[in-house]
């Protein structure tokens, strides 16, 4: 495993690393030669002899070790953002509210404020999940989107964050007003998708004055920053009510009523019970999201392992190239395990990339297009209730031209094997992932060995997509 220090754009230094964190143990928390009796007898045993020497190493018990944390964001620069929060002794809510933040200046093509998403929250200490649904459902003429990011995001810090919320908007802002230069996963997007932005939009003219830009081409967003200042300052509210809820309504064609009263939806998860653990979809009954996810799981879990991804995206009605019902349906996906095992997977869209094309003067934002369905993205987490511990989170997207279903498909091609199958790490299902099935998806997967109760996380990136995995080093609180 390589370790790096790194400064960060916040001047934050912290201990990194990508791809492999730990060696994966042979004996993992499912292992057929053990029953569940078994398997908490050992644990047990852990727990007593982790309270009895201080030396003994347990990533769940009181140790000496220090504690690490994953992050994994589809743009790299958001996944910078999420690191430096967790540095700072954020949590995942806190994490992935400022990464999706921080896309909407650094991944506009697919995260905007007019748009929205989903998350799946998993708390260690309580022991339960929830859903945040805050999809960008059309609301105005042509099918345009209710602006839901910012309320949503709102809900998500609320609910699994820490810090205050001008501390999660602060880095969005800076990424917006001093560019550290557009990142690969951008100008792919403006190279596939750019013909999408209307001729007289403030994007179209920053991004693509020149033509298609270079990697690392500074590009400063001076509109945008000034609406995250808003933000920032005087709270999620002035996007709502106000002055800038105005210019919002106005330009993007909805009723003001309508964006003063939005409001996101939270309540529990979709679960899938198996062994000692939990998959955790988003409760929603939208075509493509969590209820469909569930029933395809079940579908073909009881099939022979190399069949059941494939099989999965048959179910979901994924083809794997062509528009969707609806569109050129993309997404892009965060998720984090923090140091408390809490865990956050979330999936952001505009509707299509770079939603409408159309931007609303004097803000930096694009209309977003209105989603019904969720085959732009879909977000999961597995997570032991028992002890409360999180030991997956994964976000499958769609790229804008895989066809429908691509988002949930991807999702479940590694979190069936991830939750399933006894001895394959994370690396070893992304690359084992069929071909055939459309959409890309990262995410966070960890094991237990049943000899020692250690927890053993490592990433995997889509190597389609332009995602980041970081790894954050922290000392172990103290009572």
């Amino acid at each position: 495993m390589m370790a790096t220090t790194e400064t960060s754009l916040l001047g934050l230094r912290t201990v990194t690393t990508s791809g492999l964190e730990q060696r994966t143990p042979a004996h993992d928390r499912r292992s057929p030669r053990h029953t569940r009796l078994q398997i908490w007898q050992r644990l047990g045993a852990v727990a007593i002899a982790a309270s009895l020497l201080p030396g003994c190493v347990n990533t769940k018990f009181k140790t000496d070790a220090t504690v690490q944390s994953f992050v994994v964001a589809d743009e790299p620069y958001a996944a910078g953002v999420g690191r430096d929060i967790i540095a700072q002794g954020g949590k995942a809510g806190d994490a992935v509210a400022a990464m999706a933040l921080a896309m909407t200046a650094s991944l506009p093509s697919r995260v905007g404020l007019t748009g929205g998403g989903v998350c799946v929250l998993f708390d260690a200490a309580s022991k339960k999940a929830r859903t945040i649904d805050f999809l960008p459902r059309p609301a105005g003429a042509g099918g345009v989107a209710m602006p839901a990011m910012a309320r949503g995001l709102y809900a998500v810090q609320a609910a699994a964050g820490a810090m205050r919320w001008e501390q999660v908007v602060a880095p969005a802002e800076q990424l917006a007003q001093f560019s550290p230069g557009l990142s690969r996963a951008l100008v792919q997007d403006l190279g596939t998708f750019g013909g999408r932005l209307a001729p007289d939009s403030e994007t179209r003219r920053r991004f693509l004055g020149s033509g298609t830009p270079a990697v690392g081409a500074v590009v400063g967003q001076p509109e945008l920053a000034a609406t995250l200042s808003v933000l920032r300052r005087q709270g999620v509210g002035a996007f709502y009510n106000g002055p800038l809820a105005a210019t919002v309504a106005q330009g993007a064609g909805i009723d003001p009523a309508q964006l003063r009263a939005y409001q996101p939806r939270v309540g529990g998860t979709l679960t899938v019970p198996f062994d000692i653990t939990d998959l955790h979809v988003p409760d929603m009954s939208d075509p493509e999201t969590g209820a469909a996810l569930v029933q395809a799981w079940k579908a073909v879990a009881s099939l022979p392992p190399a069949e059941r991804a494939t099989r999965a995206a048959q179910l979901l009605g994924a083809t794997g190239k062509g528009p969707t019902t609806t569109g050129a349906a993309a997404g892009a996906g965060v998720m984090v395990i923090d140091p408390d095992e809490n865990g956050a997977a979330c999936a952001f869209t505009q509707g299509a990339p770079f939603g409408t094309g159309r931007g609303i003067p004097g803000t930096g934002m694009l209309v977003a297009q209105g989603v019904d369905r969720g085959d732009f993205g879909a977000p999961a987490l597995i997570a032991n209730s028992i002890v409360g511990r999180t030991l997956f989170a994964g976000v499958g997207t769609a790229n804008g031209d895989d066809g429908p279903a691509a988002g949930p498909a991807a999702l479940l091609s590694v979190a069936l094997p991830s939750g399933l199958e006894e001895t394959s790490t994370a690396p070893q299902i992304q690359a084992a992932r069929p071909q055939s099935i459309p959409g890309r998806v990262s995410f966070i997967g960890c094991r237990v060995s049943t000899e020692n109760g250690i927890r053993y996380c490592q990433t995997a990136n889509d190597p389609r997509a332009g995602s980041l995995a970081l790894t954050v080093e922290s000392e172990r609180k103290r009572d």
